[in-house]
């Protein structure tokens, strides 16, 4: 068996094609030696660089996004994939060329593209009469795919739909807005959301300035159809300190909805959402953190006398008021009858 893996115009000096010459069932062993069983030792300087920064890390930098297409796919599926590439730009590759792949039959060709080009997300465009206008997008972890939804698209808008009068620049990252009660009732829709969180957001910053915020996704949740807008931001004049938000629809617009999913197992996700202790700093002396994630603390005191500790006085404790206050009230009664 012999299986192609199509070029892609931003690799760069990896080359256009690459091709897989091996069996399904030695790819499979392959990548799942890759995934830890076996650890390749380097032989240069430069190869100890390259394992060194596929290591995990406390702190995890951007994610990388693979995007092709199958063997059949429709015009507007076509544009909508490269449009998400750009989106994603540039922590993204993007095969130009038609790939023979079935992501929900057969894992280990995805999960060795997405291996061979450092990729932790993937999109897989495809069109048939069973299915038209087919999206397929997933999340990979320890070179295995963790989750993966296919989404069936409707009333597809590309971007030459529509004559923004501002491009949005693609170095800025899009703010993220999820609008219905279905994103957190639903668990479909809250997995969905997950993936375009770490798809386009992924951490959020801890300061923003708002010259740098250009653009908005929002994702509308009727039903079981999400709505994806995509928006530029002008920022306009009010006379305040806080500017007036103008949006204006710039494209890719399109409606899905969830035709199958494939979720991780639970001791996946447990591994997979594990926070290192190290990035939650070091405690410090008589202090631990409880299940809660709350940090709690001793205090160590000397034994303190009681007898020569100094309170305030105050007039209403002092004894007698009581006696004091029934003879007023006893001289005002005395002048109201007189």
């Amino acid at each position: 068996g012999c299986e192609e893996s199509e070029g892609s115009e931003e690799q760069g000096d990896r080359g256009e094609t690459e091709m897989v010459k091996a069996a399904p069932k030695k790819v499979a062993a392959k990548s799942g030696a890759l995934a830890g069983s076996f650890q390749r030792k380097p032989k240069n300087a430069r190869a100890k660089r390259a394992l060194k920064e596929r290591e995990s890390k406390v702190v995890e930098g951007d994610r990388n996004a693979l995007f092709m297409r199958g063997t059949h796919t429709s015009e507007a599926i076509t544009e909508l994939l490269k449009e998400l590439h750009d989106l994603k730009k540039p922590n993204s590759t993007y095969f130009s060329r038609r790939n023979d792949k079935r992501p929900f039959e057969d894992e280990t060709s995805v999960e060795f593209l997405c291996q061979k080009n450092e990729a932790s997300l993937f999109g897989f465009a495809s069109h048939s009469k069973k299915r038209p206008n087919n999206l397929v997008l997933g999340r990979i972890f320890n070179y295995k795919i963790f989750d993966m939804h296919e989404l069936a698209l409707t009333n597809i808008k590309t971007t030459s739909s529509f004559k923004p009068s501002k491009i949005p620049s693609n170095q800025n990252r899009p703010v993220m807005i999820f609008q219905g009660d279905g994103f957190e009732s639903d668990n479909k829709l809250s997995e969905l959301k997950s993936l375009f969180l770490d798809m386009f957001q992924h951490s959020s910053p801890g300061k923003v300035n708002l010259a740098g915020i250009e653009h908005t996704i929002v994702l509308t949740a009727k039903g079981d159809k999400v709505g994806f807008r995509h928006y530029v931001i002008h920022l306009k004049k009010s006379g305040e300190r806080v500017p007036k938000v103008v949006l204006e629809e710039c494209g890719p617009s399109f409606d899905m909805e969830v035709r199958r999913q494939q979720t991780a197992s639970p001791e996946i996700s447990r591994e997979a959402m594990r926070v290192s202790k190290s990035s939650k700093g070091k405690l410090g002396k008589n202090m631990e953190r409880n299940n809660m994630g709350d940090t709690t603390g001793r205090v160590h005191m000397q034994k303190q006398n009681l007898d020569e500790f100094q309170v305030r006085k105050m007039q209403g404790l002092k004894r007698g008021r009581d006696k004091e206050l029934e003879a007023q009230r006893a001289d005002k009664a005395a002048k109201i009858a007189e």
